[in-house]
């Protein structure tokens, strides 16, 4: 079980600020929407040209998908941490072990913090990640059940080690411990280590085509634009009926341009869409756009995403549920880098334990040298499932 996150209003973590553009003083400071670096999010994505298509007829997706909602963990709260990519890995992770039969899967992002860092060696020295990362430690070293090691919402200080002292942004260099909060606790190293499969980049043009046949999530790296968002940071004019509905809309040329110069990137998990949707643009003033003949020029169709913020005031009346949201077609496909990967496949109790690690002898399955190799896949009989490492 989580325990609920009482976190103080006064850390100022991911985007470093507090003001909220154009809304009241302190609505939506930067340590209730945290947030993380361009760089990390869409470190090593191709781009999107490159990526085969999907290919289905027009007639084989539907205007709406909304199927994949009842299939989803509680709503996260990456509170002041700029994790915003772990969250929506291990959002999609819970998903896909629901999907394999799993009941109330709750994974530790704590721990994945920490073996993407120190186990994956990847984005050691800095506080974020990216989607393919996460999802490469856990198919290679698995991660832990939430109440294995439990997220700490706040950001290691000097009160917690003399060496850490953030600054706000995630690209400040630490040492590693920093951004890990130390090591696992001592029972993370027998705890059952959940794998997924390994993953993939897919075209973002093809999301509706991925989860029309694959009937699985799709996770998304994204391009930051604070007025679209409606973030505390954005220097434009911004709604809080907007935010409070989870509304994202394609950025106008102002948008893109203030924000780029504060680049941040974001991590959410897609697990709909809606043709129907339809919203005004707005331009750099937050006033709908208009036509020669003066009507509202409309943004219409929408995915529908899970987000990490909670559920109080992000997506707080979202006919999805508190702490989903709505991201603009075009947005997605021009600004996001989409990653996937397939349903784990659970052990033999049936959704209880998933893959667990175990130690045998080369020798018991014909192999030599007869030493021990540890991290194989087994069954709850102990029937080994992989031999990798050992050698005739």
């Amino acid at each position: 079980m989580r325990k609920s996150l009482l976190v103080p209003v006064l850390f100022v973590f991911g985007c470093a600020g507090s003001t909220s553009g154009s809304g009241a003083p302190g609505d939506v400071g930067s340590d209730e929407m945290p947030l993380s670096s361009y760089d990390s999010v869409f470190k090593g994505a191709p781009s999107n040209d490159s990526l085969p298509v999907i290919d289905l007829k027009a007639d084989q997706i539907a205007a709406k998908s909304t199927e994949l909602i009842a299939l989803q963990s509680p709503v996260r709260n990456q509170a002041h941490r700029g994790v915003c990519t772990i969250f929506s890995t291990t959002a999609l992770m819970e998903h896909l072990y629901i999907k394999a039969g799993m009941a109330n899967p709750d994974f530790s992002e704590q721990y994945l913090q920490w073996s993407v860092k120190k186990q994956l060696g990847a984005f050691s020295d800095s506080e974020g990640s990216d989607n393919q990362d996460n999802v490469a430690a856990l198919a290679q070293f698995g991660g832990v059940e939430e109440s294995v090691w439990a997220y700490n919402p706040n950001q290691w200080g000097p009160s917690d080690d003399a060496d850490c002292n953030p600054d706000g942004t995630e690209t400040q260099s630490l040492p590693t411990k920093c951004w890990t909060q130390g090591e696992p606790p001592a029972a993370a190293a027998t705890a059952t280590k959940y794998k997924l499969p390994s993953g993939s980049y897919l075209r973002t043009t093809s999301i509706k085509d991925h989860i029309t046949n694959d009937k699985t999530a799709v996770v998304l790296g994204i391009d930051f634009f604070y007025q679209a968002w409606n973030h505390g940071l954005s220097t434009l004019p911004i709604s809080q009926d907007d935010l409070k509905m989870g509304i994202v809309r394609m950025p106008n040329a102002d948008d893109v341009r203030e924000s780029h110069k504060q680049r941040a990137g974001h991590g959410i998990l897609i697990v709909g869409w809606d043709d129907s949707v339809e919203f005004p643009a707005i331009d750099k003033d937050g006033k709908p756009v208009k036509d020669a003949q003066g009507n509202p020029v409309m943004q219409k169709g929408f995915y529908i995403f899970k987000n990490s913020w909670g559920t109080s005031r992000f997506g707080l009346n979202n006919p999805n549920g508190a702490g989903y949201g709505y991201i603009q077609y075009k947005y997605v496909e021009k600004y996001g880098s989409a990653y996937t990967t397939t349903v784990p496949t659970l052990d033999n109790g049936g959704g209880g334990g998933g893959p667990t690690t175990c130690d045998y002898k080369c020798s018991d399955y014909g192999y030599s040298p007869n030493e021990c190799y540890q991290g194989w896949q087994c069954d709850t009989a102990g029937a080994c499932l992989s031999y990798t490492g050992c050698t005739r």
